[in-house]
């Protein structure tokens, strides 16, 4: 075999001299016997131990790896730093294509779950490969869109914040949010007015000693104090439970708007790149014109 150092990460590679079993691989099981010789001229394997990376979010992405053997993780990590897995992919998936088809940063990281063995292609052999090999060009496509059918259905399986929440309540979280509901309608408020109203008028016009509750309304003073205290208990437990709400509807704000900020960086980024490439081309365009000029006087 014959082996060359990566650097600066230090990752060794080796040309595939030894023949492998490309046609049980779905990337390439419709390729011919003289297309999957040219093919394996053209790959490189790579080993990795477990739990090493094999790239990083936001690095530049030149190569495309196939998995031969062992498991890799793809994840994307979140706002505290914490890694959120997002797939597995075992013996025969693919990945890193993203980067190597528009030339943008890693979209996600990749990590080695146990001992790996991958196949290494990078985006001149990809695009030598895909120019050549037709077949291939429609693999990688419904292999994309099979991946972006998933995502569409696990976007559909998302639900709405707040139907999450109530179904978690229990008994008494949602007797608590009815009571301090129904203490906040303007029915309640209304038909606390009149019957209090109608009580003192009734205590008033009464003579004292048929009076139920004569002035200062003793019974109506105990009745509206009890009735305040469990309001007041009913109506905290539900303010309670709405900062919880709040505050789980904050970090899905920040998440998004996180998300957003990275899309605009690396839009910003390939405009940059654009940028240079078109103040670019007069220079080159000017010593083209110059180099046809010495052809011509040579001639």
């Amino acid at each position: 075999m014959r082996f060359c150092i990566i650097l600066p990460n230090h990752r060794v590679a080796f040309a595939m001299t030894n023949p492998i079993p490309l046609t049980k691989i779905p990337l390439f099981a419709g390729l011919g016997r003289d297309e999957t010789t040219y093919l394996t001229s053209l790959l490189k394997q790579r080993k990795c131990s477990a739990l090493e990376t094999l790239f990083w979010v936001g690095d530049a992405g030149h190569e495309m790896y196939i998995i031969l053997s062992g498991r890799v993780e793809i994840s994307i990590p979140d706002a505290e730093g914490r890694d959120i897995c997002l797939a597995v992919l075992g013996p025969g998936e693919f990945f890193g294509e993203i980067s190597l088809l528009d030339e943008g940063p890693r979209t996600a990281t990749a990590r080695s779950v146990l001992d790996t063995l991958v196949i290494v292609l990078d985006r001149n052999a990809f695009r030598n490969c895909i120019s050549r090999f037709p077949s291939m060009a429609l693999s990688v496509i419904q292999v994309l869109s099979r991946r972006q059918r998933n995502t569409v259905e696990k976007l559909r399986g998302i639900r709405n914040l707040n139907e999450i929440m109530a179904e978690t309540l229990t008994p008494w979280q949602k007797l608590s949010n009815s009571i301090a509901a129904m203490a906040a309608s303007q029915a309640f408020l209304m038909t606390h007015a009149i019957a209090f109203g109608a009580w003192i008028a009734i205590n008033l016009l009464l003579p004292k000693k048929n009076a139920p509750d004569p002035f200062p309304f003793p019974f109506l003073c105990f009745w509206t104090s009890c009735e305040a205290i469990f309001l007041s208990l009913f109506i905290l437990i539900s303010q309670s439970m709405q900062g919880q709400k709040d505050r789980v509807r904050n970090d899905v704000e920040y998440q998004i708007a996180l998300k957003l900020q990275l899309e605009m960086m690396h839009l910003h980024r390939k405009m940059d790149e654009q940028a240079v490439l078109l103040e670019d081309r007069p220079v080159r365009s000017a010593k083209e014109s110059h180099r046809v000029e010495t052809e011509e006087v040579v001639r």
